[in-house]
């Protein structure tokens, strides 16, 4: 990366915890307008409160479902993207059945795919999915790449950060190998330094998830002044 650049545009700022104040998501918001970030991540808890709070600026909202083991059944998913549609989320990040993945039960995947991406896409909300890279073998990333495309979804996203190891660079490369259309990649989980991110956007990275996007921004500007 060796010009400047907008960096804070890269990153879906992120806190999943489940016991955030008030105050710490006020401090949050503040932050993810303050450094310029694309988006904040919170947990479908704080939605409202976030929503409230960013109402007058142009972060985008963007929350989780069926997060972080993707093992709900088909209904319960949908019902979650369905309700976090109405309250006014930008973006959700859904993570795949993991179970119908792994197990090759490829019709219910697909199905479940679809009907998520009908939801979001019928109220303008973007989909990200997740695939859990840390569970999957290379040829599983692949499919797994290639029939989220098939579907149209906005993002293939790597890891939830919880259940397995983060993004890897070889996750992106195979990835990339495999995208079509207009699929762009997130990636996360482990993301904590400068150096990463930037080699990550130099593999065609389109969004960053970090909880340390504050850190990361912060170095960055100074490197460049």
């Amino acid at each position: 990366m060796n010009k400047s650049i907008d960096l804070g545009k890269y990153f879906d700022y992120t806190n999943l915890r489940n016991n955030l104040t008030f105050e710490e998501i006020k401090k949050l918001c503040d932050e993810t307008i303050e450094f310029g970030f694309y988006g904040l991540c919170v947990q479908p808890y704080y939605v409202q409160e976030v929503v409230s709070i960013l109402k007058s600026s142009n972060v985008k909202v963007v929350s989780v479902a069926d997060f972080p083991y993707g093992a709900s059944l088909l209904n319960s998913r949908w019902q979650q993207v369905e309700e976090l549609v109405k309250s006014a989320v930008d973006e959700i990040d859904l993570v795949m059945s993991i179970p119908l993945f792994i197990g090759k039960k490829f019709d219910m995947f697909e199905k479940d795919i679809e009907m998520a991406v009908q939801i979001c896409h019928s109220h303008n909300v973007k989909l990200k999915v997740i695939i859990e890279t840390g569970l999957l073998l290379p040829e599983e990333i692949s499919l797994a790449t290639r029939i989220l495309c098939n579907y149209n979804v906005d993002f293939v996203k790597t890891s939830t950060g919880v259940i397995s190891r983060g993004a890897s660079f070889e996750d992106i490369s195979i990835i990339k190998e495999n995208i079509s259309g207009a699929t762009k990649i997130k990636a996360s989980g482990g993301i904590k330094t400068l150096e990463q991110v930037q080699k990550f956007i130099e593999l065609g990275v389109a969004r960053i998830g970090a909880s340390s996007a504050v850190a990361i921004v912060r170095e960055y500007e100074e490197l460049m002044k």
